[in-house]
């Protein structure tokens, strides 16, 4: 048993060094028959690069190419692995009577340059390549920022929303971008807002834009926001457009102003920095004894300012 069970195990080894010969021979076979040359067919794929600024590609001719080439078996292999992808350079573009074209010499010499110095390319298609174009054209748009913003208590915005930029450079066919009159942002909600604030927020492209280029992606929003102070100040009332000879007292004399903004600016102002006008011209029917009022002058630093009352009453002074 023994010598049997001896026997049938060297010849099981034999089995697996004659395979493992086999495998190796005919690995070796196959890489020696690689590296010769052979004359095949192959195809390449085309990428269209260098395209006129004013132009726009909107169809292609073909995307791949079929040739003859004499090249090693590695690299015909390769091919079959992965196809090679070779540039059409389309600055050498001709054109006529509004036909857009690359002749066959041109587009041959260019596959050419890229092949491998080890390659020849044999036969080639002899197509012209004819493309279709679409006319470029470029219009500034404003950037409509969609803000929610909502300023924490006491606090007030010093100007307004700052965007920048606050326009955009868009670039396509002319039907596409004709009717644009703005460009969104996405929304933004800001709460509770009590310091300066600066974001960048995306721009929202139409869907109708397909073939637009944005000069920017995003844009920055910001703002300066400051703890306001409140104060009150009494003004005179000044009465315009008295008739001749026509006295009125008004009852008040002075009315009270309310002003909000910078605690450090509210320490400055005076009455006399303000103008509350009353217009006689503005009385309706000859019973009426009141008078409205408008606040017609403040500070530029004030930031928000407002009368407590909208009329007077008077009585008419004759001479």
């Amino acid at each position: 048993m023994v010598l049997e069970w001896i026997r049938s195990g060297l010849k099981k080894r034999k089995v697996k060094v004659f395979l493992i010969i086999l495998v190796f021979s005919a690995l070796a076979w196959f890489i020696n028959n690689l590296s010769f040359s052979y004359n095949s067919k192959t195809y390449l794929e085309l990428d269209y690069v260098n395209t006129p600024k004013e132009l726009l590609l909107t169809s292609i001719p073909k995307k791949t190419i079929e040739i003859k080439l004499k090249a090693l078996g590695f690299q015909f292999l390769g091919f079959e692995l992965r196809k090679k992808k070779v540039s059409i350079d389309m600055s050498k573009i001709k054109s006529k009577d509004s036909t857009y074209y690359i002749s066959p010499d041109i587009y041959r010499r260019q596959i050419e340059g890229q092949l491998s110095n080890s390659m020849t390319l044999l036969e080639m298609e002899d197509d012209t390549l004819f493309f279709d174009f679409t006319t470029l054209v470029t219009k500034e748009v404003p950037v409509l920022p969609r803000v929610n913003f909502n300023l924490a208590t006491n606090y007030m915005l010093e100007d307004s929303i700052i965007v920048n930029p606050s326009s955009v450079t868009i670039r396509g066919a002319k039907n596409e971008i004709d009717t644009v009159s703005g460009i969104r942002t996405v929304y933004v909600d800001l709460k509770n807002v009590d310091r300066d604030f600066t974001k960048n927020i995306s721009l929202v492209k139409p869907k109708n834009l397909k073939t637009t280029a944005f000069s920017s992606n995003t844009v920055e929003i910001s703002g300066q926001v400051f703890r306001f102070s409140e104060k009150i100040i009494e003004v005179p009332v000044t009465v315009i457009n008295l008739p001749d000879k026509v006295q009125v007292r008004t009852f008040p004399d002075n009315v009270q102003v309310v002003c909000q903004g910078k605690l450090e600016n509210m320490k400055e102002f005076e009455p006399d920095d303000f103008q509350v006008v009353a217009d006689y011209s503005n009385v309706s029917g000859t019973d009426n004894n009141t008078l409205p009022i408008t606040l017609e002058k403040y500070p530029k630093d004030i930031k928000n300012a407002r009368l407590l009352v909208n009329e007077i009453e008077f009585i008419l002074l004759r001479e």
